[in-house]
């Protein structure tokens, strides 16, 4: 398996991208997302960008600044120089914001699924644990039985080896990280396509789907092939 990087937020990347959006199809001056604490008195910064936001100017309805609730935890705010009185803009803001609090909901289960991982490794241990104590002590218990130790160690092995839920995990991680490291590689292509031939996010996404069914080679091949024939492009801004 590949080195971990330093975990980060979850969905921290597609957050900041779609408050990137608001800011510049609506003229907001900057954003900011915080989370209430978990005593509910104050917020906590999570992200923000573009002009910076206060804590108190979200939480005392300043003008200029347009505050959405994302669940029962999140707080979105962008500002503006003055209350945008634009319907459209409104219509725009409640939009993305409506995609938002959407990623945040998903952000939230994502926290989920690692306290669950954490519940079924503990759940396991425990239960390989008491599977070979309790089969020792049952071996203790008969003084007059011959020497236990071959029947204890094969017991012992049986037990420890690789149980199905830890398996499972293992292909599951490595599926995901082989699809992350697809995306990766397919958005620098894309990156490339774009600033090399103009082409649009969408054409470049089709044209790297286009060439995977002609050469019937994987996204992920094929997207290598492209960066490497242009190198010096390779530091290219990724989408």
């Amino acid at each position: 398996m590949q080195q971990r990087k330093a975990k980060q937020k979850p969905f921290q990347n597609s957050l900041s991208a779609l408050a990137q959006v608001a800011l510049r199809e609506t003229g907001a001056e900057g954003y900011a997302l915080f989370r209430k604490s978990s005593d509910g008195d104050r917020l906590v910064r999570h992200d923000s960008g573009g002009a910076d936001i206060a804590e108190d100017a979200v939480t005392s309805g300043r003008s200029g600044v347009v505050v959405y609730k994302l669940g029962g935890d999140g707080v979105l705010a962008f500002a503006f120089g003055e209350e945008p009185k634009s319907r459209q803009v409104r219509l725009e803001l409640d939009r993305i914001a409506a995609s938002i609090e959407a990623v945040w909901t998903a952000a939230q289960t994502a926290g989920r699924y690692s306290e669950l991982a954490s519940e079924v490794a503990d759940l396991e241990t425990r239960l390989l644990d008491s599977k070979i104590a309790d089969r020792v002590r049952g071996y203790l218990s008969n003084r007059g039985e011959a020497s236990p130790v071959d029947a204890i160690a094969r017991h012992v092995e049986g037990v420890l080896r690789p149980a199905s839920t830890g398996r499972v995990l293992e292909q599951l991680t490595k599926d995901l990280e082989e699809e992350v490291e697809e995306r990766r590689l397919t958005n620098r292509a894309k990156a490339i396509l774009q600033s090399v031939h103009g082409m649009s996010e969408e054409q470049a996404h089709m044209h790297l789907r286009q060439t995977s069914r002609k050469t019937r080679k994987k996204l992920k091949d094929v997207a290598v092939d492209l960066i490497e024939r242009h190198p010096v492009r390779e530091n290219v801004r990724t989408l």
